[in-house]
């Protein structure tokens, strides 16, 4: 696999974009990964809303796609 900006040898992938990155190209970010549970989807009470979520700091990241916060309705 190579590197999607410099065609050397790929050493890992971006975890937010799904590029393969080299050495040079790796970076690090905070990746969070949350899904939002709504109360008449589950066994809970209709007015009850809850968000599970991971954080993985020092994540690989390409260092050039745009990640941003997303948000809509459950």
């Amino acid at each position: 696999m190579q590197c999607y900006y410099c065609d050397a040898g790929a050493r890992a992938v971006c975890g937010f974009c799904g590029a393969a990155v080299c050495r040079d190209h790796t970076r690090t970010a905070r990746y969070v990964s949350g899904v939002t549970y709504a109360g008449e989807r589950w066994f809970v009470g209709a007015d009850t809303v809850f968000t599970d979520y991971v954080v993985t700091d020092n994540a690989i990241w390409c260092g050039r796609c745009a990640v941003r916060v997303s948000r809509g309705k459950t």
